[in-house]
């Protein structure tokens, strides 16, 4: 993981991470992931991010430098200076920003500070605004998307440089999504499942863009057809009593189990059959679903975003319609019919996240996208 650049060696980067949201979801995941193997191959992170945020309640808890700095708005004077100031006294070689407001802060305090590169990670597939007062993603030196959709978004509707824009896909830990090493059996009894029926999983911060009324209403159709499915609805969030209320107006109170945010979302998966996502937008290539996969379980979701990076029909699981029950029913129902489909597929699901979507192959990509942009710039040190 040594970089060359025109003076010689750089045997690590300094890198800072900036990350607006207070939240806890894939991006932050993401960010804690990169540091962690950013760490591992010898290179010195630090996040910047806001005061109670669950990045900052993580990157203490295993470890990973982190700092508070009080973000208002877009344009925070004093957010800027303590960013500037950061950066100068960590020596930081490249400021990677993550949300829309740490975006202009970060970018503006790199270019204060004079940083070597600039990075912005686009994770979500909402379009950007093409107004030219938007010039924030002009001033990065490279952006790096979490899918191919929104990179060929940003080319075709924003018309920013192709050669600037790589797309990354998250990456999964395969020793942490291990089929092999993990028994579901304890995580069924814990949650009160019997071990012969069959368990469909849907992984995803309780939200309206994650469509959890597809989910429950596609459990209420195969209820009739298979009375002893039972469905786990993992993920906390905004609307957790939207989706309690819909799961008893839909009579499956005893079908349905709401676990909460977990933090050992293998375990749930080893304990599950086939694992779903009901997003009808906003999509990278969702990390749930690659999880999944990584533990052998084939899966069903909709054509959004990136995930048809993921998603191949009929390879590693089934495609259903946006935003209709009915067919992911359909497809849910198919793999529950058919123990053999769910295996073959299952395990090509596996084989398709080892070869293309492992964290290492994350990493070493983004140390290979830092390297070709330090050289153009013709940076050394």
């Amino acid at each position: 993981m040594n970089t060359k650049d025109l003076g010689g060696t750089i045997k690590h980067f300094k890198i800072l991470h900036t990350e607006w949201s207070s939240g806890w979801g894939g991006q932050e995941q993401r960010i804690i992931l990169e540091c962690q193997k950013a760490q591992e191959f010898g290179h010195d992170v630090l996040i910047a991010c806001q005061p109670k945020s669950g990045i900052l309640a993580k990157a203490r808890e295993i470890g990973i430098p982190v700092t508070e700095v009080v973000m208002r708005s877009g344009f925070d004077p004093r957010a800027i200076l303590q960013l500037v100031q950061i950066i100068r006294s960590h020596n930081i070689d490249i400021v990677n920003t993550h949300s829309g407001k740490d975006t202009w802060l970060g970018s503006i305090a790199a270019r204060l500070s004079g940083s070597r590169l600039l990075i912005r990670t686009r994770h979500l597939s909402i379009p950007i605004s093409t107004s030219p007062f938007n010039f924030v993603h002009r001033m990065a030196d490279g952006i790096i998307t979490t899918g191919e959709t929104i990179r060929n978004e940003l080319i075709t509707r924003n018309r920013l440089p192709a050669d600037r824009i790589i797309s990354i896909a998250t990456g999964v830990s395969p020793q942490r999504f291990d089929p092999a090493a993990i028994d579901g059996s304890a995580t069924r009894r814990e949650l009160g499942l019997p071990l012969d029926v069959p368990v469909i999983t849907m992984v995803a911060v309780l939200r309206s863009m994650k469509r959890h009324d597809i989910f429950i209403e596609a459990a209420r159709i195969l209820n009739a057809r298979f009375p002893e499915a039972r469905f786990l609805i993992v993920g906390d969030g905004p609307g957790r009593e939207w989706v309690e209320g819909m799961v008893r107006d839909a009579g499956l109170s005893e079908r349905v189990v709401l676990t909460g945010y977990r933090q050992d979302v293998q375990n749930l998966f080893a304990a599950s059959d086939v694992a779903v996502l009901t997003s009808d937008r906003f999509e990278g290539v969702p990390q749930s679903l690659s999880q999944a996969m990584a533990m052998g379980l084939p899966i069903v979701a909709a054509a959004v975003g990136s995930t048809g990076e993921l998603l191949l029909h009929g390879e590693t699981g089934l495609m259903a319609a946006c935003g209709d029950a009915a067919s992911f029913a359909e497809a849910i129902g198919k793999l529950l019919d058919d123990a053999p489909l769910r295996q073959r597929l299952g395990a090509s699901a596996r084989r398709h996240v080892l070869n293309n979507f492992t964290a290492d192959v994350m990493f070493s990509r983004t140390v290979e996208f830092y390297e070709t942009l330090l050289y153009r710039k013709g940076i050394a040190r």
